[in-house]
């Protein structure tokens, strides 16, 4: 009897391995070289594996726990230097990571949770130094973050609100200069705006509403002289616009429509008008060479 039952057992032992095998499989790319080798169990990834570049070299690395990644993996450039490695949980990235572009140079360093980024991240410029640094939560940025240009001067330390930013915000230029300074709410400048040249003088400055310019604008030339000025709506430039010359005197204004010239066009010498144009939707349809003849076909009263 004990011998049946052994024999039995040995039988669907047997039987089992038959269907239950560990096989190392390899595939190949048409022109004949390796692609990718592995251990499979029952037909499913489970084991060490290697992927390869259609240039021979290594892809990939790692193991597989019936199908999904797991433990430390690194992933390659086609030139052989490392390209992104770190751990995977499940099939998810977990934990430290660390990528790289193809000259070896790092681009970022930081913890991933559930395949998200997560906790205080750096950011690296091709020379190495740091170009942002901040944190994460579930794959947003969020707190204070710091962006930096390539010579490491400060471009911007400021708050992001669930991957947007948030709150007054000042950036500089490479040369410590201001750039730019104002609102932002849910990631769209609003309120009074300041952009600066990069000598530091005054470049332009006027509303947003949800990132659109509005009502009205000045904008200015890097030696401080007014360029031009007018209304916005909606982002679009729109009504009565005057545009000046070098020494600060009209030159000429002109009435717009969603940034096309929609009405009169007046050009001055001296401070006078001397020419006056018509135009709708951007085509000139009427022109008068002096003032004079300007008014008797004009009211004054269209110029307001």
């Amino acid at each position: 009897m004990f011998q049946k039952i052994f024999l039995f057992l040995f039988l669907l032992l047997v039987s089992l391995s038959s269907f239950s095998q560990k096989k190392y499989q390899k595939t190949y790319f048409e022109n004949g070289d390796l692609k990718e080798e592995g251990w499979f169990f029952n037909d499913i990834k489970s084991g060490y594996h290697l992927t390869y570049h259609s240039n021979k070299e290594i892809a990939s690395k790692g193991n597989y726990i019936k199908d999904l990644k797991t433990g430390y993996w690194c992933f390659y450039h086609s030139n052989g230097k490392i390209k992104t490695q770190g751990t995977f949980s499940i099939g998810s990235k977990t934990s430290f990571w660390k990528t790289y572009n193809k000259d070896g140079v790092k681009i970022s360093e930081g913890n991933y949770i559930a395949n998200l980024k997560n906790d205080y991240w750096h950011f690296y410029h091709p020379n190495k130094n740091i170009s942002e640094k901040g944190w994460f939560k579930d794959g947003l940025k969020t707190k204070i973050w710091q962006v930096f240009h390539s010579n490491e001067q400060l471009k911007f330390r400021e708050t992001y609100k669930k991957d947007k930013p948030d709150g007054f915000w000042v950036s500089y230029y490479n040369n410590g200069k201001k750039e730019s300074e104002g609102n932002y709410i849910d990631g769209l400048k609003t309120q009074y705006w300041k952009f600066y040249h990069k000598n530091g003088d005054l470049k332009k400055e006027g509303n947003f509403i949800d990132n659109l310019k509005t009502n009205y604008w000045y904008f200015y030339r890097e030696d401080s002289s007014k360029e031009n000025e007018g209304h916005f709506k909606d982002g679009n430039k729109n009504n009565w616009w005057i545009y000046y010359d070098q020494f600060g005197s009209i030159n000429h204004k002109c009435q717009l429509k969603n940034n096309k010239k929609n009405g009169y066009c007046l050009i001055y010498k001296k401070e006078k008008i001397v020419k006056a144009s018509k135009f709708k939707n951007g085509k000139k349809i009427k022109e008068w060479t002096d003032f004079s003849s300007f008014k008797k076909e004009n009211s004054l009263n269209d110029l307001r």
